[in-house]
């Protein structure tokens, strides 16, 4: 039923559209003749196009009469704006030769490849002993008490 109302529906908007481009196309030719007719000064003797001036210098077809002078139209010359010089930062060190830098930033790859960089060595990461994880044989389940022996004698158990 649904289907049904939105074709009726779409069915009538088409034969609106219809009817309504086929009434803009009758006045269409109207509309041109009586508009330059209520301009100020009426239409070109073409019938179609508005005179900007009394005398019509618009239209097609017009040709001046004896001792007509064109008015000059007096347009601004273009001053060229002036285009800032470009800024170039010299580029030094590494980073400006063909292959770049090696990944320590200082050094001058030799080949795409980067073959003369050495690798970066890991550092190591060095713990700081101290307390009883320093001694001999560790710390107590507490991990505060220092053991004396391996065994742990002297951790207190709770």
């Amino acid at each position: 039923m649904d289907t049904s109302i939105i074709i009726v529906l779409a069915i009538i908007l088409f034969i609106l559209i219809i009817l309504n481009n086929i009434s803009k196309n009758k006045n269409s030719n109207e509309t041109n003749q009586s508009s330059c007719s209520q301009t100020v000064f009426g239409c070109c003797p073409n019938g179609v196009d508005s005179k900007i001036n009394y005398y019509g210098t618009n239209c097609p077809g017009y040709r001046p009469g004896p001792g007509y002078q064109p008015v000059p139209v007096i347009r601004p010359i273009p001053v060229p704006r002036p285009v800032p010089a470009p800024v170039y930062k010299p580029i030094g060190g590494c980073a400006g030769t063909r292959y770049g830098c090696c990944p320590n930033n200082t050094t001058t790859k030799i080949n795409e490849q980067g073959s003369n960089c050495t690798l970066p060595v890991p550092v190591p990461i060095i713990k700081p002993i101290g307390g009883c994880a320093g001694t001999r044989y560790g710390c107590c389940p507490d991990n505060i008490t220092p053991k004396i022996d391996d065994q742990g004698s002297n951790c207190i158990i709770k």
